[in-house]
């Protein structure tokens, strides 16, 4: 049985769980969505196909909901062959509905998920007030959490068997009508606002001009203009935060909005411990080839 791993990873939580999968299931493929999507801009759009009869997507929440990236690519991929598809959304603890957005896409070929998996990883969102670097005990936590969800996405998985995870998670409130309001507004802000707010991200006084944010963007929205990166307007964000939390020096920051506060300056970053900048680099680049830990 020959497995395709696509997936989409930011920060490395995700990037993580495709290779411990691969790990475990011998011929496993893993393909980095950022580079098919990087090499399909440059061939004018051509559809993505897979040959490949089982079929796993591994990605972030992003907003409640999926990477505007991975939509992008589902939307482009041609699953004629496919027989058996699942997902594994990553995320840091908040409610998650991303997976009925993919099954309205897979639909369209007359497909869905015959499985899906919820993750929970530590929280890479240096934004957010409640932010916090884990420590090492934290990490040892989560890790074990993980090892056992693995054993049965693992069997799941080379059984073809379905099962779809219990999304639920933290909510904006305790009442429901405003979480139906709320969750709403952020999943269309994620898919159709912030991909393209011209003020998003910005480099402070910290910043040496070494060029890791333009090497690690995933996007290539970042280019370096005068040892400064520039964040294009004409390039749509995927919002992955790759390039704030591997700057080396913390000098990325993100814009407080009427909206929303970021707590940047104030707070660390986190890179997931086993995945680094060459990682993120070797995941866009259309010369990609898998590897294991």
């Amino acid at each position: 049985m020959v497995v395709e791993i696509y997936y989409f990873s930011g920060t490395g939580n995700s990037l993580y769980i495709a290779r411990e999968l691969q790990n475990r299931i011998p011929g496993l493929r893993l393909i980095p969505i950022a580079a098919l999507l990087n090499k399909r801009l440059n061939e004018r759009n051509k559809n993505i196909e897979s040959t490949s009869e089982t079929i796993g997507f591994v990605f972030p929440c992003h907003g409640l909901t999926i990477p505007i990236s991975v939509k992008k690519f589902l939307k482009s991929l041609d699953l004629t062959s496919s027989k058996y598809l699942f997902a594994i959304a990553t995320r840091g603890g908040s409610i998650f509905r991303g997976f009925s957005t993919i099954d309205k896409i897979l639909n369209k070929q007359g497909k869905n998920l015959d499985a899906s998996f919820i993750i929970n990883m530590a929280l890479n969102d240096p934004k957010l007030k409640s932010f916090t670097i884990p420590t090492s005990e934290e990490l040892d936590a989560i890790e074990k959490k993980v090892q056992e969800k693995l054993i049965l996405i693992h069997e799941t998985i080379i059984n073809h068997e379905t099962y779809h995870d219990n999304t639920s998670g933290v909510t904006f409130s305790r009442f429901n009508s405003l979480n139906y309001i709320l969750e709403r507004l952020v999943t269309f802000t994620v898919h159709h606002v912030a991909p393209k707010v011209k003020k998003y991200f910005y480099a402070d006084s910290k910043c040496t001009g070494c060029g890791t944010c333009e090497k690690v963007c995933l996007s290539q929205k970042i280019t370096i203009v005068n040892d400064k990166p520039l964040w294009q307007r004409n390039v749509d964000c995927y919002l992955c935060y790759t390039c704030l939390n591997y700057c080396p020096t913390h000098a990325i920051q993100i814009y407080s909005k009427f909206y929303m506060k970021s707590f940047t300056k104030e707070k660390g970053r986190y890179p997931h411990p086993y995945a680094g900048v060459k990682d993120m680099i070797i995941q866009k680049s259309n010369e990609y080839t898998p590897r294991s830990l």
